[in-house]
């Protein structure tokens, strides 16, 4: 019987899966005609990335580092493949069965199902509930902007979570187990926020079952579930330590990291500036959209129909064709972030269930979720609750790394979803009377029906409909009727989806009703409430994530196109320069990044030296050339300004674009890949080391920091016949070759950074030394030499290694708990 049993689960199961597949599939049907989902994140990803993803295809090495982007910078956040980590390319491969985006929606379900089935919770139900947590808009949304590691890092969190309830319910061996197969998943999809907000929502958990272990005097085992998932943590954190050493390395000196400069006010910390970090804060509106998509009037580019207020101001004036187009991406949003790609539903039924799970559900799942959701709900609303998110800030270690804080309420959803599909299954089990789960019942349809109901009768209550947006519009010469019908049409969408919640609502409790009076089956039950979800998000989705979005696979795989002045550039063979261009925002995009080595670019977490630089020289610099160059006349008069620009000369900035569709313009005055410098002065500082670029030629001066001091010697001699130049280009090795009469100091064009590159001369190791606050720069001895700077961090080295024992420890692990269970399972059958 147990075996017929167990067979019979597995093809439900496989069922399953199989129908998860199907109805993805189904929603990315351009996949299956080969096409592939664009986005801008992942066109940056391919810019910024394909110095080094070309090095790896040429060599079959890693390089760490690339200079495509921002001058220079290391590759462990850009692409760096970390062989030790041999669970993370398990990972990987599982990902790559199904072409994105379809496999990170299958595999959010999976997971979540798996949960379900870890919590007791029976398959058909646990099925169900995964598509109500994968059809959140929020996965969506990120896969429509390319933020495919968040994605994958949520995927695991559901796996994780199971792995520590089951230690905490008395599994201790296989929670640990599986939790630890699950962080390491988690943390192998690299996004360090998302994997912050899981590990809170973990540390709530574990406070939860700790008050529950004293009141309940199971002190003990608690204690041993909790040093097992402690073992468990550290396997993980082992088995992904490559990438995690190498990022915590450089984070030190990232954007991430504290300034060497003396702050400017108090809005500056050792990680991001606290307006940064919660510039995207939530209101207590926008928080309102889990609930009712368009309560803020949704994204800034929201399709309007011909009954719109919008559109029929527009026909008036612009005529029926051009206000059907401009009708399709209005401005919709109205709420108090800079800007808003769509709002983050879950679902009114998710929304619903979790209500009536606070009402249903007892013991300790209900406290640890509904402290998740207090807590994320707090933290999202960020600078509109200050005390508490400067508190976050200042205190909470690893909190001023991360912006946009509003993404916490990632593990809300996490914790909606959960007790939403508890409340069912403690329908299912009918464990209370009648009387008491029909009063349950009415609680949570009064509370969600009406709010809902409120709104959709009421709308003014959720505000006045004007946005930040209007301002800016009416000064762009957009008319007052115009913009007075955009606010009558938020207040109209807020209204339709207020009754639609309502109604999707009613028809979710209707359900639970036909359940419990047993006018329908437990699997008719389950159907109808699968059919309900997919009803109610599916077109949601599909506003914001659509077929649309797909282009033919070549397009996807080659991003960017060569202009003119990128074809131009293209034919200089020589080995090493830069380029600026100035026909888009050269520090947020990537796209220059593809074709050359960029002076700008596009990461998260940049070097914080080089920002410094940008804020105080190269901005200034860019500012200077488009002011200046409006009064030339002349090539001469355009020379001249180029001349003064010691910033992007000592980069070595040899050509600008400033037109795509014509030739760039080729800056004469770049100082090349190195040179000999007269003489150097000493700061005593970071402060004074960034102002002296403005007050030193450092052409002939090398501006060196005190630090340096004693690799230097007391007096320079110059050499006028001196030569320096490179000779062979690699991403992670420069060779040079000099001559000189006399012992020189070289400045070379390239990035200083202290964690990995290595200088030799003739086969020595010499010291590098920073120059010009950002750059490297070596003494040099008469004769002829040869230089070669490579970049061998050995936090990579030494990291892989851990990885790679960690990964094998885990996976031995892994077998032995498969292999006890199996003879645990044969020994059971025989018995029977």
């Amino acid at each position: 019987m147990a075996k017929i049993k167990g067979n019979r689960n597995i093809v439900v199961i496989s069922g399953i899966i199989l129908f998860y597949i199907v109805f993805t599939l189904a929603y990315f049907s351009p996949l299956l005609k080969g096409e592939r989902l664009t986005s801008t994140d992942s066109k940056t990803f391919l810019g910024s990335s394909k110095e080094v993803i070309d090095f790896r295809e040429d060599t079959g090495h890693e390089a760490f580092w690339t200079n495509s982007i921002f001058s220079g910078m290391p590759a462990y956040l850009i692409s760096t493949v970390h062989g030790g980590e041999l669970l993370t390319h398990v990972r990987a491969f599982i990902v790559k069965l199904i072409p994105s985006p379809a496999g990170l929606i299958i595999i959010n379900f999976i997971f979540f199902f798996i949960l379900g089935l870890i919590l007791g919770i029976p398959p058909l139900l646990s099925a169900v509930g995964g598509l109500m947590y994968g059809l959140s808009t929020y996965f969506f949304v990120l896969i429509g902007a390319g933020h495919v590691s968040k994605v994958q890092t949520l995927a695991f969190v559901a796996l994780c979570v199971g792995g520590v309830l089951m230690a905490f319910q008395g599994k201790a061996v296989k929670g640990s187990i599986i939790t630890a197969l699950g962080l390491t998943w988690l943390i192998g999809a690299n996004h360090p926020q998302m994997a912050y907000y899981a590990a809170l929502m973990v540390i709530i958990i574990g406070i939860t079952y700790f008050i529950f272990a004293i009141k309940e005097k199971t002190l003990p085992a608690f204690l041993k579930a909790t040093g097992l998932l402690v073992l468990a943590v550290i396997l993980a954190i082992g088995a992904n330590f490559g990438k995690l050493y190498t990022t915590y390395d450089y984070g030190k000196y990232s954007t991430r990291g504290k300034s060497d400069l003396t702050p400017k006010d108090a809005d500056q910390t050792a990680g991001l500036d606290k307006s940064y970090i919660l510039d995207y804060s939530y209101d207590f509106g926008e928080a309102m959209t889990a609930f009712i998509p368009r309560f803020k009037g949704g994204g800034m580019a929201e399709p309007l129909g011909e009954n719109s207020s919008f559109y029929q101001e527009l026909v008036k004036s612009q005529g029926k064709e051009r206000a059907s187009d401009i009708a399709q991406h209005a401005p919709l949003y109205w709420g108090s972030q800079p800007i808003s790609s769509a709002p983050f539903y879950y679902g009114a039924i998710l929304c619903f269930l979790f209500v009536f799970g606070l009402f249903m559900v007892r013991g300790k799942e209900k406290w640890w979720i509904a402290a998740t959701v207090i807590v994320s709900l707090l933290l999202s609303l960020g600078k509109n609750i200050p005390g508490l998110a400067h508190f976050m800030i200042e205190y909470f270690p690893g909190y001023n790394k991360f912006r946009d804080v509003k993404n916490i309420i990632v593990i809300q959803q996490f914790a909606m979803a959960l007790l939403g599909v508890l409340a069912i299954k403690e329908v299912y089990l009918r464990n209370i009377d009648d009387s008491v789960f029909f009063k349950r019942l009415k609680w949570a349809l009064g509370i969600t029906g009406g709010i809902a109901l409120l709104f959709a009768i009421f709308p003014g209550l959720a505000g006045n409909f004007i946005g930040q947006s209007d301002a800016q519009l009416a000064q762009s010469g957009w008319p007052q009727k115009l913009i007075a019908a955009l606010q009558a049409d938020r207040r109209d969408v807020l209204r339709a989806d207020a009754f639609r919640s309502f109604l999707f609502v009613t028809m979710a409790a209707g359900v639970i009703w036909l359940f419990w009076t047993k006018k329908i089956k437990a699997q008719y039950a389950l159907a109808l409430w699968a059919i309900l979800v997919l009803v109610d998000m599916w077109p949601i989705d599909k506003r914001y994530l659509n077929n649309d979005d797909f282009v033919p696979k070549r397009k996807a795989e080659v991003p960017y196109i060569a202009s003119t002045a990128d074809t131009e550039i293209l034919k200089d063979k020589s080995l090493d320069y830069r380029v600026l261009n100035m026909a888009i925002n050269p520090w947020s995009d990537a796209s220059t990044s593809y074709f050359h080595k960029s002076i700008g670019g596009y990461h998260g977490a940049k070097l914080r030296r080089y920002q410094d630089m940008i804020e105080h020289h190269l901005s200034p610099e860019l500012r200077d050339i488009q002011i200046k160059s409006q009064n030339a006349k002349t090539i001469g008069d355009f020379d001249a300004i180029l001349a003064d620009l010691d910033a992007l000369n000592m980069l070595n900035t040899k050509y600008i674009i400033y037109n795509p569709n014509a030739g760039p313009l080729l800056n004469t005055h770049a100082f090349g890949n190195a040179w000999f410098v007269n003489n150097y002065h000493l700061v005593a500082n970071a402060d004074e080391e960034i102002a002296a670029i403005d007050q030193v030629d450092v052409r002939s001066i090398a501006i060196i920091d005190q630090q340096f001091k004693d690799e230097l010697p007391a007096q320079m001699s110059i050499d006028s016949t001196a030569r320096i130049a490179l000779t062979a280009y690699a991403p992670n090795k420069m060779v040079y070759s000099s001559s000189s009469s006399n012992r020189q100091l070289a400045v070379f064009s390239e990035i200083y950074y202290p964690k990995g590159w290595t200088a030799t001369i003739d086969g020595l190791e010499q010291p590098i030394l920073r120059a010009n606050y950002i750059l490297r720069a070596l003494l040099i001895p008469e004769g002829q030499h040869e230089i070669i700077f490579e970049f061998k961090p050995k936090s990579y080295e030494i990291g892989n290694k851990i990885s790679f024992a960690s990964s094998i420890i885990l996976l031995l692990a892994i077998v032995g708990i498969i292999f006890g269970e199996f003879r645990k399972r044969k020994n059971t059958l025989n018995v029977e």
